[in-house]
């Protein structure tokens, strides 16, 4: 009879190296999660898509026992060229790029807004300088807000309001031309005496005093 043949055993293949050589493999990224500790990451480089023997043996040289070892994943680290080459294809860049170009701050059109805030902000303050100066002496002008009030006829009490502004401002125009024939002048900013000219304070005065009579 003949002896039986000895089965030869099968070589077992060994697990690959971390390779140091920057021209040879891929670098990966190795996210882990501990059961005591927060989440951290690192990158190696292997020849292929690592097993998960390889990736603890990479996490034992850190100090990081497989017993502490929650989860795992690991993904290929995009290359210059192929982060540049999904740019241009108009894939959608990482969450982070997009929030450090959100967080880029644009001077112009700032800087722009900032005057023009100013500017309108001036203009509000010199209107209300404006308003004061021209309301105070309104206030003071007593005799041209009496000279409206005694413009007032008892038929010109039962006017409407348009037509009642019409006669007090007729009024007030001929009360002006006379003063012009007797003082010869118009009169200044503060007088209390109406003048031909529309904007003044004591003309506001006396339109007050005759249409509120």
């Amino acid at each position: 009879m003949n002896s039986p043949r000895k089965k030869r055993a099968r070589p077992q293949p060994r697990p690959q190296d971390v390779s140091t050589d920057s021209t040879v493999g891929s670098d990966y990224t190795i996210k882990y999660s501990l059961n005591e500790f927060p989440r951290g990451s690192l990158v190696t480089r292997f020849t292929s898509l690592p097993s998960k023997r390889e990736v603890f043996s990479v996490l034992e040289q850190y100090g990081i026992v497989s017993s502490q070892i929650s989860d795992y994943s690991v993904a290929p680290v995009a290359s210059f060229r192929q982060a540049r080459d999904q740019a241009n294809d108009g894939i959608v860049v990482p969450s982070i790029l997009q929030a450090q170009q959100r967080q880029q701050p644009v001077e112009g059109p700032l800087k722009g807004t900032e005057r023009k805030k100013k500017s309108s902000g001036c203009g509000w303050i010199f209107a209300g300088i404006f308003l004061v100066i021209f309301a105070l002496p309104v206030f003071t002008a007593d005799r041209a807000f009496e000279n409206g009030r005694a413009a007032v006829t008892s038929y010109s009490s039962d006017m409407g309001p348009f037509e009642r502004f019409s006669y007090c401002n007729d009024r007030r125009e001929s009360l002006a031309d006379s003063s012009m024939r007797i003082w010869g002048e118009e009169p200044g900013f503060f007088t209390d005496r109406v003048s031909p000219s529309l904007l003044h304070p004591a003309n506001v005065a006396y339109m007050a005093g005759c249409i509120t009579q």
